[in-house]
């Protein structure tokens, strides 16, 4: 693929370690892109990531939005099928529109006044990495000039009947999670990186082949997805002989931590990152970033974690 440019970058991650209230969204959605009434926090987390990335550049009004999640709108999903399963009555309408999960593009598009095309993928694995394929692909065909790319990963109280639906361990905290970049085909003044890979790869022998082809070098850092065991984490550093890269340490569970792997290295580190990952049926996803030679501000590019 033909690299892409990083214009902007946000990441958002609130961590819920207990059954307290969870913290309240609205006066960051009024921050990011001002009041929205009557939406859920799924819409509300891709409201605070979509705007505060918006605010770093100036946007074209045709680009595209790429939302994707690891389980959708959880909290709401939740809501209808209780309704309608355990209390025998009609879901509110609100709330049954909101089960198809591209509203959240809509309320983004509408948030950022864009009027390009939108679309919404539920990825268990890579949800991330598949928007990012997706919208790379786009860019590449023409069919779309600049892209706005994210994941949203909802915690859905009450805390414990969360952990046991995600199958976590009692005590693993976890956390709502917003992850955007915004990528155009040309740079701008507010540009962060270039994004020279976003692949799928059907099993190992495909990887390696694909690896085989790159010009890979040793001073770059290399970084695994959350899906991939420790074991064979170790055994891609020692082939590779790369530099590592670790993002997740500390970092509380939500399907779509690979969303933070490009900002974070765009903030921490110089070079070159390749970042792969794996899912349980063998496949994997690969992402190469490059960062500028020009320092990235932290402020300046949309980073907040909270703790409730």
């Amino acid at each position: 693929m033909s690299p892409l440019f990083i214009n902007a970058s946000s990441d958002f991650v609130a961590v819920n370690d207990g059954d307290a209230a969870a913290l309240d969204l609205k006066p960051l959605v009024a921050e990011a892109v001002g009041p929205v009434r009557r939406i859920a926090r799924f819409i509300q987390l891709a409201l605070i990531g979509a705007g505060r990335c918006g605010k770093q550049v100036e946007l074209p009004k045709d680009a595209a939005v790429y939302l994707g999640s690891g389980r959708a709108d959880l909290e709401i999903t939740v809501e209808v099928m209780q309704a309608l399963w355990r209390d025998g009555q009609a879901p509110k309408p609100l709330s049954f529109i909101n089960t198809v999960s591209n509203a959240a593009c809509f309320y983004v598009a509408q948030g950022l006044k864009l009027t390009g095309r939108s679309s919404f993928v539920c990825n268990r694995y890579f949800a991330f990495e598949s928007m990012l394929q997706l919208a790379a692909l786009d860019l590449e065909c023409g069919f779309v000039g600049a892209a706005l790319v994210g994941t949203v990963d909802v915690v859905v109280p009450p805390i414990a009947g969360h952990r046991v639906r995600l199958g976590l361990a009692a005590d693993r905290p976890v956390a709502d999670a917003s992850h955007w970049l915004f990528l155009d085909t040309q740079p701008s003044a507010t540009t962060l990186g270039r994004l020279l890979a976003a692949e799928h790869c059907v099993d190992e022998a495909a990887l390696r082949a694909w690896l085989a082809r790159q010009s890979l070098e040793r001073s770059w850092h290399l970084a695994t997805g959350q899906f991939m065991s420790a074991e064979e984490a170790s055994e891609w550093q020692r082939e590779l002989g790369m530099q590592p890269f670790d993002y997740r340490a500390g970092r509380a569970y939500y399907d779509s931590q690979s969303g933070a792997a490009i900002g974070e290295y765009l903030r921490r580190e110089q070079g070159t990152l390749l970042h792969l990952n794996r899912d349980p049926g063998g496949r994997y996803s690969v992402m190469v970033v490059e960062k500028e030679g020009m320092a990235a501000q932290k402020d300046a590019m949309g980073v907040e974690k909270a703790a409730t």
